[in-house]
Order: structure tokens, then sequence, then C-alpha cells
């Protein structure tokens, strides 16, 4: 009789069958390994048992691969972990510039996009500004594609309009402190 494994045939000389089969694509796992172990052991000559030193060896090889199947999972919940981390760790940079001035490049890397974040979303596994323009929309702005952050919006560089509201208002204070003067 005949067990085939994963391209490992055993051969058994009892009557007793385990039948332990996987596809090709699929790899041994330690409970399979596990499982040769005890049937290689079962169905071992007895007037010709197996050598102690390649029974320690494969007990060592189990050892090895019950090991490193515990690391795999240990790394596979550390990187949940830091990917958890990463992206509150990126909500919480973009929930800091609500309602602060932005500047920064949209993804075509030629469009400018200026104005006041107004909120953070994640979309496609990435936190983006709701970033509210001068002209009142609303457009998506990724986190690092930020090139300037102001706590508000940068004043304009009218000069003239600001000179004669000042003029306006000092002729007004200067009238009335005349009048009230001469009453």
């Amino acid at each position: 009789m005949s067990n085939t494994i994963s391209g490992t045939s055993s051969t058994t000389n009892t009557g007793s069958t385990t039948n332990t089969s996987t596809t090709a694509g699929d790899s041994l796992g330690k409970d399979d390994f596990l499982q040769l172990l005890v049937a290689q052991m079962q169905n071992q000559d007895p007037l010709n048992p197996t050598d102690s030193k390649e029974s320690i060896a494969q007990l060592a090889q189990f050892s090895a691969l019950e090991q490193m199947t515990n690391i795999s999972t240990s790394m596979d919940a550390l990187n949940a972990t830091m990917t958890y981390q990463s992206q509150l760790s990126s909500l919480s940079q973009g929930a800091a510039l609500i309602s602060k001035w932005v500047g920064g490049v949209d993804t075509d890397g030629e469009t400018t996009i200026e104005g006041t974040v107004e909120a953070v979303n994640w979309l496609d596994g990435d936190p983006k500004l709701q970033v509210r323009k001068a002209d009142g929309t609303l457009v998506d702005l990724e986190l690092g594609l930020i090139t300037s952050v102001q706590d508000q919006q940068p004043s304009t560089n009218d000069d003239t309009t600001d000179t004669a509201d000042t003029a306006d208002t000092t002729e007004t204070t200067d009238t009335v402190d005349t009048a009230a003067g001469a009453v």
C-alpha cells in the first residue's frame, strides 16, 4: 500500500492505512509533520527500528517548524498593529490641520490646491484632507502632498484699500473731536 503527500511517498506493510493527502499547492504545517512522524514510528520495522539520531533530528525539525510558525504568527500580529498605529498617526496629523490654511499639489503634480481644511477622511487607504478653496468648492488633498501650512489664510497685498479705510476713519474721528470741542 502506498500513501502520497505532496510528492513524498511512503510504503506501509501493515493493513492499516492513514489517508493524509494534500494538493500540490498546499504546504505542510506542523500538524501534518507530526502526523507523518507518528505514522513513521507506528509503521517502523520492529526488527530494524529507526536510528535514535534520526529520531532526534526529526524532533529538532519539528521544533524548528513550530518556532517558525509562532514567529510568523507574531509577525502578522505586529504588522497589523503597526498598520493600525500608522493609520492613527496619519489621522491625528490630519486632524491637527482642521481650520488651518494649507497649500499643496494635487496627485497630478501640477494643480495647486489652497484653502482651509474642514475635515479628514480615510479614502483608498490614505488620509485625505477636505479643503475648502476660495471659490467655495471642496477638494481632497493627500496629507503627503501638503507644501505649506498657516494658521490663517494669507492676507492679500492690497495696501490701497487698507490706507483708504484708515484715512476715512481718522477723518471721521477728527471731525467728531472738532465738533465736540466746539460745543
